[in-house]
């Protein structure tokens, strides 16, 4: 939208917008789509809540830099940076109908095996802790390249470095991040309408 004296201008139209949710509701009803029972989603929600709240448990969040590393913010809790290859790693085992206890991801992310990166260069990894990559990985077994998107955005928005955040906030964030609940994909042919809020607004629980 345009502001023109203090008032917004619609460019768009509401035609438009309206043939955009309609899109939006054709995917979700397309054969094509990725769709998953609710109980999985319901499994890895009630995980993603006792994660959160388990204060022995690292927090994983997404950001830019620093990725595979792990610090430790001032409320003692350990922060862990991904890109978006932890929530990749989540959907493709919801879409596998794999499911998890807080004791056995915690044995995981002891044992570096849950990839928090796509790849990392060698200076990287002489930093990072966590260093599993993303590997040949896809979300499904489908020959469409499929791109994850968030239906509730999960950026952090914020140049403060991580000790000075919140730790609600970042509580918070990684919610968001990591339940499959605020996910959904696209075949990376049509991934741009991932970024358009009256498409994504009609994917939410794209289940059975």
């Amino acid at each position: 939208m345009m502001k023109q004296k203090g008032n917004p201008i619609d460019l768009i139209g509401t035609d438009i917008r309206n043939k955009i949710k309609e899109l939006g509701r054709l995917w979700r009803a397309s054969e094509s789509s990725l769709k998953v029972p609710m109980a999985v989603l319901d499994s890895w929600e009630q995980l993603v809540s006792d994660w959160a709240t388990d204060t022995s448990m690292p927090l994983i969040i997404r950001k830019g830099s620093a990725r595979g590393q792990e610090f430790e913010h001032p409320s003692g809790r350990k922060i862990i940076i991904s890109d978006n290859t932890f929530a990749l790693w989540v959907y493709r085992n919801v879409l596998d109908r794999k499911t998890f206890t807080v004791s056995e991801i915690k044995d995981m992310l002891d044992n570096d095996d849950i990839p928090m990166v796509y790849a990392l260069k060698k200076e990287e990894k002489e930093i990072a802790k966590h260093t599993k990559t993303l590997g040949k990985f896809s979300l499904s077994d489908a020959d469409s390249k499929w791109k994850l998107c968030h239906i509730e955005p999960v950026g952090l928005n914020s140049r403060k470095h991580i000790e000075d955040l919140e730790i609600e906030r970042i509580i918070e964030h990684f919610k968001k991040y990591a339940n499959p609940k605020n996910m959904f994909a696209l075949p990376k042919e049509i991934g741009g309408l991932g970024e358009v809020q009256e498409f994504i607004n009609e994917q939410k629980f794209n289940s059975y």
